[in-house]
């Protein structure tokens, strides 16, 4: 594998990273659980900062551009819902979608987990040590997501899926990533 394909195959992925929260940002939303949209917002804004990182390492480091090769469309909001408004949405939706979710969510970041520590062994065996050392800290970054929601999953899974006190969480998740929007806007 060529370094020029690692990178495209990283970019492509935070491509697809930036779309899942986006997209788990609005269903979240959508479902009244304000903590948790504001949560992926942040990871949104955070992985787009991560991105361009990507970007511009690999630009002002190898001098070119990374092709596009485009990305997957999310699947995290049934199509169904496009058809219905928030009023609509009783318990037994909010309490299944959010399983879905969170599920999609660790999924995810396993996936990519396991990806970035692929790409790294990559660079490392092409003696791109310094690409390998910048991505090793999206690895960091990922691992920690990962075990963000790994233990967002085990509360949830300890509540029993109890609405109303997933309910009542949801003010301070809100409070904890506005807090944390604002120190990454600055």
């Amino acid at each position: 594998m060529t370094k020029e394909e690692i990178y495209r195959i990283l970019s492509d992925h935070m491509v697809q990273g930036l779309m899942l929260h986006s997209k788990l940002a609005d269903f979240y939303g959508f479902l009244s659980f304000k903590g948790y949209q504001k949560c992926h917002e942040y990871h949104y804004i955070e992985e787009n900062i991560n991105y361009r990182k990507l970007i511009n390492y690999y630009l002002y480091h190898c001098g070119k551009l990374i092709p596009d090769t485009g990305f997957n469309k999310t699947d995290v909001i049934p199509e169904n819902w496009f058809q219905h408004s928030r009023n609509d949405v009783g318990n037994e939706t909010k309490l299944n979608s959010l399983k879905v979710g969170i599920d999609k969510w660790v999924k995810w970041e396993i996936n990519t987990k396991q990806l970035y520590e692929r790409m790294y062994g990559e660079l490392i065996s092409l003696n791109e040590i310094a690409a390998g050392e910048n991505l090793m800290i999206f690895i960091k970054d990922v691992d920690n997501e990962l075990a963000e929601a790994q233990q967002e999953m085990l509360e949830i899974t300890t509540m029993n899926y109890d609405l109303n006190d997933i309910m009542m969480k949801q003010e301070d998740i809100f409070k904890t990533y506005k807090k944390k929007l604002k120190e990454i806007a600055q």
